[in-house]
């Protein structure tokens, strides 16, 4: 027990083999945390996935839409321009569903003066019953890993080195393999033992990090099913409907007014009291 305490190379292996034991600790967690999780997923690979649930687990909300839409338009219940504008139709096959349906109906709902855009689906209120069923209905799995293994690892590192300095300054030990060298080597001993438990601890993975390779690869062939009945075209004109347009940009300082906000057109024009055409008292 001493050799662990006190001696240099035992301060040195008892503190790897702690951080050792936290990343075994922490695995052992994550595997019984996750139980459900493997299950619902071997269930998903070996069952059926709708498209839009599939698609809202791929890569959220607006792919989900993206997916609803390009279905409606195979079934006829909607028709597009080429700039992706969506107008309903008075034909096309009846929904079962419920998702699906909610999103025809809301479009049906649309004035005959206005058309619909693919963004407007994923922010605006009207169509809240839509992704309130698409959240509702896809399965209750989280498909990225979570931060935290990642960042108490790193943590455990900081906190490994530390506790192996202040243990070799308690116990006056000398520095490892090198008995003759000045004790302040001890900092680069340290040090060392972080950088190589660092590597291990950026092996967990980070919270942006898809968990689930073969659930990914499952729900894109789901999705790309579906967008594979429509045309190139269509397909195309979906898409320049994805992103909001940007707004235009803010009208300069100065420039020239409108008719309707009063004064004469020669009020509107800047015009230095001192230019060239002679208004500082020319003859």
């Amino acid at each position: 027990m001493d050799w662990w305490l006190t001696d240099s190379e035992g301060i040195v292996a008892s503190w790897l083999l702690i951080f050792a034991g936290c990343n075994a600790l922490r695995g052992v967690y994550c595997w019984y945390r996750d139980r459900a999780a493997r299950r619902t997923v071997q269930g998903l690979l070996a069952g059926q996935l709708h498209p839009v649930q599939a698609s809202f687990l791929l890569a959220g909300m607006a792919e989900a839409a993206e997916t609803a839409v390009c279905m409606l338009l195979d079934d006829g219940v909607l028709k597009t321009s080429y700039s992706g504008e969506l107008r309903p139709t008075h034909r096309g096959r009846k929904q079962t569903d419920p998702a699906l349906r909610a999103l025809a109906e809301e479009i049906h709902k649309t004035p005959a003066t206005t058309t619909t855009k693919l963004y407007e689906i994923v922010d605006q209120d009207r169509f809240a019953r839509f992704r309130k069923l698409v959240e509702v209905r896809s399965p209750k799995v989280r498909m990225t890993a979570s931060g935290r293994s990642q960042t108490l690892m790193l943590a455990t590192t900081m906190v490994t080195a530390i506790g192996m300095g202040v243990s070799a300054a308690a116990a006056e030990a000398p520095v490892p393999f090198y008995p003759e060298a000045d004790r302040t080597v001890w900092l680069y001993v340290c040090m060392g033992a972080w950088a190589v438990q660092w590597g291990p601890a950026c092996l967990w993975p980070s919270e942006k990090r898809r968990r689930w390779k073969a659930l990914d690869a499952f729900c894109k062939d789901k999705a790309d099913r579906a967008r594979a009945a429509l045309p190139d075209d269509t397909r195309q004109a979906i898409a320049r409907a994805k992103e909001r347009p940007k707004p235009p940009p803010p009208q300069p300082r100065g420039s020239v007014r409108s008719g309707s906000q009063g004064g004469s057109w020669a009020d509107s024009v800047e015009v230095d009291s001192c230019s060239s055409c002679g208004g500082c008292g020319g003859d």
